[in-house]
């Protein structure tokens, strides 16, 4: 704390709701390429900027929960694949946003192969997203001066098996490390060395989702229930977290456009009290995505015109960690 919906910073910004789609019918190189806009409201004490926008104020004065900031982004999709002659294994590159809450992403370069009985898997590493331009404020809890902003970046691998079997179980798992270029938590306060320790925001992501997919009337509607373990492995262990995650997604796809739909419940607990507030970093966590895509829109062939909502919330016990993302995104791309 993926049909593919998500892009470079904010795409759709819709959280995708299948990890893996079928192959496509003919061997060879394909593309797709798309670019729009997403606006709405961060709340964030810890965000600073992405692709140069301001995501919070650089000053505060004071730990309660974070104001909201209004925020237009441009947003980009790119997918590049290449399906082997033997239609069962292909290779792609795509950007892969990571959460919507924190507006995490990973250009994700991926190896597939569709086995006849043991099912699709995919290895995929996914490295560091530099255009996107993330950062955090290095110091989130100094007050009245002006917070310096640093890189967050994140890395790592994943594992997709679909079709497990024969059957509809998918499993993914999935670790990122997380790196700040200059993380200073708590040194404006005059912690000791072992209280700063504690909110050290850097470490590792891990989770592991299982979800099995329905497919109702010959596949006009798919349905796939999910249930995910969470490790905030983070260096900090009053940053650390570790909890479940509930979700389901739901397509609705007809000749005329398709509606994706996912909505998803965490349950976070803090491993140990953080130094400032003598409180753990609880929380429950609720996320919702909606999309419509439209193919050939006013009859452009090979075209795809998606417009997409999320709404994200991190209800934290510590208010000052509590955070909110409100979007709305339109995009616009072709396939080659």
């Amino acid at each position: 704390m993926k049909k593919t919906l998500l892009g470079l910073g904010i795409s759709a910004f819709t959280v995708s709701t299948m990890a893996m789609q079928p192959l496509p019918d003919e061997a060879g190189f394909s593309a797709f390429v798309g670019a729009g806009a997403a606006g709405g409201i961060v709340e964030s004490n810890f965000l600073a900027e992405i692709v140069g926008i301001d995501l919070s104020n650089d000053k505060i004065y004071n730990y309660d929960s974070p104001n909201n900031t209004t925020i237009i982004i441009p947003n980009f999709k790119l997918e590049l694949s290449y399906l082997f002659s033997n239609k069962k294994t292909e290779v792609t590159l795509n950007n892969a946003v990571e959460s919507s809450l924190d507006f995490t992403s990973n250009m994700k370069l991926g190896l597939r192969h569709d086995f006849d009985n043991v099912g699709n898997i995919q290895v995929a590493g996914l490295l560091g997203n530099d255009a996107v331009g993330l950062k955090v404020w290095e110091d989130p809890y100094l007050q009245g001066a002006a917070r310096k902003s640093t890189d967050y970046k994140t890395s790592g691998a994943m594992i997709t098996w679909d079709k497990m079997f024969g059957s509809d179980l998918e499993l993914i798992v999935k670790t990122l490390k997380v790196d700040l270029d200059d993380e200073q938590s708590g040194q404006s306060l005059g912690l000791s060395s072992a209280q700063r320790d504690l909110l050290d925001r850097e470490g590792n992501l891990n989770r592991a989702e299982l979800g099995y997919q329905f497919v109702i009337n010959s596949g006009e509607y798919v349905v796939r229930p999910s249930v995910a373990y969470l490790d905030r492995d983070l260096d900090g262990d009053a940053m650390a977290q570790d909890g479940f995650e509930l979700g389901v997604a739901m397509v609705y796809s007809n000749s005329s456009y398709s509606w994706a739909n996912k909505a998803v419940y965490q349950r976070l607990d803090g491993d140990k009290d953080n130094p400032i507030f003598l409180d753990k970093n609880d929380a429950d966590v609720y996320m919702f995505s909606s999309e419509v895509s439209i193919p050939e829109p006013m009859g452009w062939e090979k075209w795809v015109a998606r417009v997409g909502v999320v709404y994200a919330q991190n209800d934290a016990s510590i208010n000052f960690n509590k955070s909110k993302v409100a979007m709305l995104s339109a995009n616009l791309g072709r396939r080659f």
